[in-house]
C-alpha cells in the first residue's frame, strides 16, 4: 500500500529484484547479479554491491 519500490533478495540465487510503482502497480525494474550494483533514485547517494550483500 503506498511502497515505491521493493527489492525481493534471492540468497539461493544471489540476485535481488527491484521493483518500483508505475501507476497504480508495481513493475519489474530489473535483476540484479552479483557483479551490479545496487542503487535506487529514492535513496540518494546509496549505492551497494550485490555481492557484498551476499557475502
Amino acid at each position: 500500500r503506498g511502497v515505491q519500490e521493493y527489492w525481493i533478495v534471492n540468497w539461493r540465487l544471489q540476485q535481488i529484484e527491484v521493483y518500483r510503482r508505475e501507476q497504480a502497480s508495481l513493475r519489474l525494474i530489473a535483476t540484479l547479479l552479483s557483479n551490479d550494483e545496487l542503487t535506487s533514485p529514492l535513496l540518494p547517494g546509496f549505492s551497494c554491491s550485490v555481492a557484498q550483500i551476499f557475502a
